[in-house]
């Protein structure tokens, strides 16, 4: 590469143009000092004086050299010394603290005094609400009814470092430009927007060099990790508190299943087939001597027999019914919704039950796992229904489309008393974790649309990549229950 001269590489660094200037007044002040002072004072000097006063002289030169170069290096580039100071503290830190609020405290102060700022916004973005909202400044004080700004204008523009000038006209400039803001500089994981760091003019009116410019970009750079991982932090603890959560709560519920399933076994069936027992005993007893009365004990213990089989049959559909296998949600469904309707239940039970299915004809959901998730969350939402909501009718809707599939569970009933996360795991009702930590293992989502006086609607979206055969099919299917005690 050929050199260029020497002229040309101080142009190009004002801190050398000012270095060799000091250099060279301070080598003329030194000639001075050594060719005019003796003569001014009739001063004889002999050589020993001269030499120790010239080496004092240049000692003095070196000290005084080197800090006249820290002063212009501070005042020419206050850029370099924010730099230094930011990579030597921000890296402990970032080891020492995971809040954002110390992370932006320590970023604006040091750009603002480091640059001679008028002032150093920190702005976040909001996307559900499409805002920047104010986090932190440093300076001069935001206008309050200005704090919250609209991203109105697409993420595009708000790319790396640049004049607020060069924005769209927009509610977003203009809210800048009032604050005085000059240069901002945006921070960006990927394709998302994170947030952005705002920064006045001057406060003696000079521009922001290209140094400066970049240094806020730097800077930037480094609070998109940080705010990116503290993100990531809260997340990870968040998830692994809900999972801590569901694993008690899971115990909880397998203990609770096996209880209801063991006092089941115990209290009904054990006792109908020790009383079976019984009767079969009396039978070989009495075989001779009264075949009549044994006829009448066979035919009661054939009548036991039925209504133990269909107990059991009912429990074992309860724990996975054989039809779900067999022939898949939505026959599982409606199965279930027929065997509803053949018990006794409260006068507060609903009277009618409608099925919905869209997008699923006679196809079955490809993953049997998924399907058996969305089984038990629909009849955990609907035994809901049933037992608590005081509805006339309840509405079930299945929906296969290209990328999910949902299930929808509304009535018309009293609505929840409280806020479904608060019912969660409370009073015993494991019901609602239950169906959320089901969503939740498929990357899915539970919500709740509910409220006194208005019914409750739990919907349930299992995202999926097998698309529906037919997602214009339709099917539909009613059932009315009956109730015990008076209408």
């Amino acid at each position: 590469m050929e050199r260029q001269p020497i002229v040309f590489a101080l142009i190009r660094n004002r801190y050398h143009i000012a270095t060799a200037i000091a250099v060279l007044l301070l080598a003329v002040l030194f000639a001075v000092l050594i060719t005019f002072v003796p003569s001014l004072f009739s001063l004889r000097l002999n050589s020993l004086f001269v030499f120790l006063f010239t080496l004092g002289a240049l000692l003095a030169f070196a000290l005084l050299r080197t800090r006249l170069a820290s002063l212009l290096e501070r005042s020419l580039h206050p850029e370099r010394l924010a730099y230094m100071q930011f990579a030597e503290q921000y890296g402990q830190m970032v080891m020492q603290t995971t809040d954002l609020t110390e992370h932006f405290q320590y970023v604006a102060r040091t750009l603002y005094q480091a640059l001679d700022a008028e002032s150093v916004s920190i702005w976040l973005y909001q996307a559900e609400d499409s805002i920047l909202y104010l986090s932190h400044v440093e300076g001069r004080p935001m206008e309050s009814d200005l704090t919250e700004l609209p991203a109105d204008v697409t993420i595009e523009h708000l790319q790396g470092t640049q004049d607020v000038t060069a924005l769209p006209e927009s509610a977003l400039r203009r809210g800048w430009m009032r604050l005085n803001l000059q240069i901002i500089s945006s921070m960006r994981w990927r394709d998302q927007l994170i947030g952005v760091i705002g920064l006045g003019g001057r406060r003696l009116g000079v521009e922001h060099s290209r140094e400066e410019v970049r240094l806020l970009g730097w800077i930037a750079g480094q609070m998109t990790l940080v705010v990116t991982n503290s993100r990531l932090t809260a997340e990870l603890e968040e998830t692994i508190s809900r999972l801590q959560l569901a694993y008690r709560q899971t115990i909880n519920v397998q203990e609770e299943e096996r209880r209801s399933l063991a006092a089941e076994l115990h209290d009904d069936i054990l006792g109908r087939l020790t009383t079976m027992g019984l009767a079969l005993r009396n039978c070989r007893k009495q075989l001779d001597a009264d075949p009549q009365q044994v006829e009448s004990w066979l035919e009661s213990v054939e009548t036991e027999t039925r209504s133990v089989n269909n107990r059991l049959r009912e429990i074992t559909q309860g724990l996975h019914p054989s039809v779900l296998t067999d022939l898949g949600l939505i026959s599982a469904a409606q199965a279930y919704l027929d065997a509803i309707a053949r018990r006794p239940l409260p006068p507060s039970a609903p009277r009618v039950i409608t099925v919905t299915a869209q997008g699923f004809d006679l196809h079955r959901i490809p993953n049997p796992k998924m399907e058996r998730d969305l089984y038990h969350v629909t009849r955990q939402a609907l035994d809901n229904a049933v037992a608590h909501a005081h509805a006339q009718q309840v509405f079930i809707h299945f929906r296969w489309s290209n990328d999910a599939i949902s299930v929808a569970v509304q009535d018309t009933g009293c609505g929840m008393p409280d806020a479904p996360e608060v019912l969660m795991g409370q009073g015993g009702r494991l019901g609602l974790l239950s169906m959320n930590e089901r969503v939740r293992a498929w990357g899915g989502r539970l919500t709740f649309n509910t409220g006194p006086g208005r019914g409750t609607t739990v919907h349930a979206h299992f995202p999926t990549d097998q698309s529906s055969s037919a997602p214009t099919h339709l099917q539909v299917s009613t059932h009315h229950l009956s109730r015990s005690g008076p209408k």
